[in-house]
Formats: C-alpha cells, structure tokens, sequence
C-alpha cells in the first residue's frame, strides 16, 4: 500500500485503495450493456495513479466514496460513457443501490465533484484515457495515444460545459 502502515488507517480509506467497487447496474445501463473490460480498466487505472498526483478534496476521513481514487474511478467511467454533468454522476451514484449500500448513503455531491474534477484534471484525464481505450479494444479499433488523450481531453471539457449552464 505504497508504504502505508495498514493498522492507521480507515477502514474506508483501505476500501477506496483496493477499488473495491461494485460494477453499478445503473452506470452500465447507460454503458450500453457494456462488459466489465472498461469497469476494470478504470479501477486499473485509478490505482496505478501515484498518490502525489491526487488531491483530496474531503477530509481524510471522509467516507469511501469521497477518496480520491473513488472519485476518479466514477468520474472516469461516467465520462467514458457520455455521463457529464456533476448532477447526473450524483444522480447515478444515488440511484445505485449497491453503491450506496457500499458507501453507506455516504457519497459527493455535484459540487464536491467539481471541485475533484478540478484539482485533479491531469489524472482525471490519464484514467479516462486507459478507460477510452479499453472501450475502443472492445470496438475493435485501436485509435492512436494522442487520439486517445484528445478525447479524453474534450470529454472533461464537456463536463465543464455542461456544468457551467
């Protein structure tokens, strides 16, 4: 756990370093019967994020779903599948019951996601990356890196866009 000592530390702060998360029933619905490639990739990708590259935007203490490997996790996802607006992450994050059980109803709103989406653009945009490639694996292309960063570099500014109206 990149030399953290496990015993001082939350149990929900263990939760959101493993990544444990469910596949969300809702989220994958509108993933259009997605399979569970991008699900893994995403939570590859969050963890494979150096701890110095992130910035908590909650307390430490914070329930699982405000930890910043959580949070870049769904953000990745949602945007890899068209979901851009604050309020509709949250929207789907409430809706799922699963997730909420997990997080127990403990989960950000549309604000805290924004203010995540942006301390932490750079990495947002790096997992999103590893999240639209392994969607296009699944398609059968194979679109070039910078492709790939451009994409992902216009979906979190769809993000900001949809926010701002």
């Amino acid at each position: 756990m990149s030399g953290l000592d496990k015993t001082t530390i939350s149990a929900s702060q263990r939760a959101a370093y493993g990544l444990a998360l469910p596949q969300s029933s809702v989220v994958l619905d509108r993933a259009r019967g997605a399979s569970a490639s991008p699900a893994q990739a995403v939570q590859a990708a969050a963890r494979a994020i150096s701890n110095s590259k992130l910035q908590a935007v909650c307390r430490a203490d914070a329930g699982v779903a405000m930890q910043p490997r959580v949070m870049i996790a769904v953000l990745s996802f949602c945007y890899a599948f068209d979901i851009f607006a604050s309020t509709d992450v949250e929207d789907v994050m409430r809706r799922d019951m699963e997730f909420r059980r997990l997080c127990a109803n403990e989960f950000p709103d549309a604000q805290t996601l924004r203010r995540f989406r942006r301390y932490n653009r750079d990495a947002l945009e790096h997992c999103l990356v590893e999240v639209l490639r392994s969607v296009a694996a699944e398609d059968g292309t194979r679109p070039s890196d910078a492709a790939l960063r451009d994409d992902a570099h216009d979906r979190v500014n769809t993000a900001i866009l949809m926010d701002v109206q």
